[in-house]
C-alpha cells in the first residue's frame, strides 16, 4: 500500500514538473521594455509547398524587415510540429534592414493537406507574430 501510494506521489510530481508552461521562467520570453519596441513588415506570412513526396524535405525563407527605429531582437522560433524546424537570424536587425528566418518541412510519416504554424517571438508590440507553411502530401 505505501508503495502504491509513493509511486502514484512520485508519479504525480513527475507529471506537473513535466507538464510546467513552456517558457514561463525563460529569459527569452521575457517582455521587452516598451522604449525597445519596433515594427516588422513581413513580405509574405504564409508559403505553399504544393505537392511533396513522401519523405521529402522542402524549405523556404521568410524575409522578416525591421520597420521602426529600435534593433529588432528575434528571440526564438518554435514551430507546431517536430516535423519543421528553423533557423534564423540571431543578432540585431538594424533600422529599415531584413533578417530571414529559414523553415524547412519534413515530410516524413505526414500524410495529406498539412498546415503548420511558426511561432516568431521579438520585441515587437505583439510579443510574437506567426509565419505558416502548407504542403500537400503524395500517396
Amino acid at each position: 500500500m505505501i508503495k502504491k501510494l509513493l509511486f502514484y506521489m512520485i508519479t504525480g510530481m513527475l507529471l506537473l514538473h513535466a507538464c510546467k508552461e513552456r517558457g514561463r521562467d525563460d529569459a527569452r520570453f521575457q517582455t521587452f521594455d516598451s522604449t525597445r519596441l519596433t515594427r516588422v513588415e513581413l513580405p509574405e506570412t504564409m508559403f505553399d509547398f504544393g505537392d511533396v513526396a513522401p519523405g521529402e524535405i522542402v524549405g523556404h525563407a521568410f524575409s522578416v524587415k525591421n520597420a521602426g527605429e529600435k534593433d529588432l531582437f528575434i528571440q526564438d522560433v518554435l514551430a507546431s510540429c517536430g516535423c519543421t524546424t528553423s533557423n534564423y537570424t540571431r543578432k540585431p536587425v538594424k533600422p529599415g534592414k531584413s533578417g530571414t528566418i529559414e523553415v524547412k518541412f519534413n515530410s516524413a510519416g505526414q500524410h495529406g493537406k498539412q498546415y503548420k504554424v511558426i511561432h516568431v517571438y521579438s520585441n515587437v508590440r505583439e510579443k510574437k507574430f506567426e509565419l505558416v507553411v502548407k504542403a500537400n502530401i503524395q500517396n
